[in-house]
């Protein structure tokens, strides 16, 4: 013969109402987590664009200007990390047009 445990109905309430709360929490906090991810993706865009200028020796300064401008403070490292001209960026070889 087997018992049937039987929960509490408090217990039951308790715990319906503790996922319900986190899962507001979750549900407004997400319009903001999305704000930051756009955010945070022209962050890096902004770093990757000046490792492949600075990697290429590309002569345009108002691109390199706004992608200094808008990695900060990422592109001070990008800066002093990738050298100009060596066709190499963090470790990766950078395509190059007319090279074989």
């Amino acid at each position: 013969m087997t018992k049937k445990m039987r929960v509490p109905s408090t217990a039951l309430v308790i715990t319906a109402s503790m996922s319900l709360s986190g899962l507001a929490q979750a549900s407004g906090s997400a319009q903001s987590q999305i704000q930051h991810t756009g955010i945070s993706g022209l962050w890096v865009l902004a770093n990757v664009s000046l490792a492949g200028i600075r990697a290429q020796n590309n002569p345009s300064v108002l691109w390199r200007t706004l992608a200094l401008i808008l990695g900060l403070p990422g592109t001070i490292v990008t800066f002093f990390a990738v050298a100009e001209g060596s066709d190499r960026a963090y470790g990766i070889d950078l395509p190059r047009k007319g090279r074989p």
